[in-house]
């Protein structure tokens, strides 16, 4: 049985909790988007509500008629800005912001109505001491409050940039001495370890403790190449759109191609019929990882194309592997959540995953296991193709 999964089909909350877990994303951006329901909005809710407060002495002079030519641009003005903010009120419910910061630029929208109105008042009353009332204050207040509230609204969402910008600086620093002082110590602890499991294979007559001796040191180098998997993933995290230029895909299949190589991959099959692609060097990283990671797994056959279908270049990478299983491929893909029990191993498919997404592109696995349903141990093997934009 053929199982297809395709990050265009998922909503990306799984990439997201990955990105939780890495300190890239916010860690209260879920939370604070499920448990802070009433006051997200009760925030948006008061924005289009002084939208709509400031539209009816807005819009009046525009239904009563009577009103000078500048009367009538100004209560346009009024009215238009009026409506936007009953807009934006929509559009900060269904927006990115954390709760908090919707909360910020509501209380922003709050502080311009107060101040102007309070300040509009004042002017007001002391006119009326003087003996000069001033003629049409409705009129008048409507417009200013409506200027004012909306270019409050556009402060509050500029600083509450400001902050999320601050708060991501400061987490992107931990996380670089994180993951720098993680990654020294995993390449000198392993290094040590498969050292010393070395030796002792070495030194044993017992098959048996050789063998457990060797699986030692197999595993030491399984770990410390996680270190300079992370190293990958995090660069594949960090976008960069503005130093993507047209990428020779020809080049970068066959670098992927003479890595399988020399993984030990018996035979590899190159057919690229496709132009540049708008990237950067981690779609050779990318690629290099699916060419490789599919001899890791056990695949002795390799097949790499590239094919330009619907302004995307696609590169795909075929092996007559083991498969990769069901709950593996929905948990990159995105349709499940990682668990205790289900979850990806390695970082390779998260770096390809990471590195479809950096370009706005997609990822698809099509595989199948010895397990599936009406599958014999011939016919198992895992196709995945990594979509992104031509140059």
């Amino acid at each position: 049985m053929n199982q297809r999964f395709d990050t265009r089909q998922a909503d990306g909350s799984r990439l997201r909790e990955l990105l939780v877990t890495l300190g890239v994303t916010d860690p209260d951006y879920g939370e604070e988007r499920s448990k802070g329901g009433i006051i997200r909005t009760a925030a948006a809710l008061f924005v289009s509500l002084t939208g709509f407060a400031l539209l009816v002495p807005n819009v009046t002079p525009l239904v009563s008629g009577g009103e000078p030519p500048i009367g009538v641009a100004l209560s346009v003005l009024g009215t238009v800005l009026s409506v936007a903010l009953v807009a934006v009120g929509g559009m900060l419910l269904r927006s990115s912001f954390t709760t908090r910061n919707a909360v910020r630029i509501a209380v922003w929208n709050l502080f311009g109505v107060t101040v102007l109105g309070g300040i509009m008042l004042g002017i007001f009353q002391y006119q009326a001491a003087m003996a000069s009332p001033v003629t049409a204050p409705v009129f008048t207040i409507a417009k200013v409050l409506a200027i004012g509230a909306v270019a409050h609204v556009i402060i509050g969402v500029y600083d509450a940039r400001r902050v999320r910008a601050q708060q991501l600086a400061k987490e992107r620093r931990k996380l670089s001495v994180l993951n720098r002082v993680i990654r020294h110590n995993l390449r000198n602890e392993t290094t040590v370890l498969g050292g010393h499991a070395s030796l002792v294979a070495e030194g044993v007559d017992d098959p048996d403790l050789r063998e457990s001796a060797e699986k030692v040191a197999h595993s030491a180098a399984v770990i410390g190449g996680l270190a300079e998997d992370a190293k990958r993933l995090q660069a594949a995290f960090e976008r960069r759109p503005g130093e993507r230029t047209p990428v020779d895909v020809d080049s970068v299949v066959e670098d992927a191609a003479d890595a399988a190589r020399e993984a030990g991959a018996e035979t590899v099959a190159v057919d690229v019929d496709a132009g540049p692609a708008l990237a950067d060097d981690r779609l050779a990283t990318a690629v290099e990882e699916l060419a490789t990671n599919a001899v890791e797994h056990g695949a002795s056959e390799v097949a790499l194309s590239a094919r330009e279908r619907d302004g995307d270049v696609e590169i795909a990478v075929s092996d007559d592997g083991p498969g990769i299983h069901e709950s593996e491929s929905r948990v990159i893909t995105g349709p499940d959540p990682e668990t205790q029990l289900e979850h990806a191993s390695g970082l390779g498919l998260w770096i390809v995953r990471a590195t479809a997404d950096a370009f706005g592109g997609w990822l698809s696995i099509e595989t199948t296991r010895a397990d599936d349903e009406g599958a014999s141990a011939d016919e198992t093997g895992t196709t995945i193709t990594l979509g992104v934009p031509a140059a």
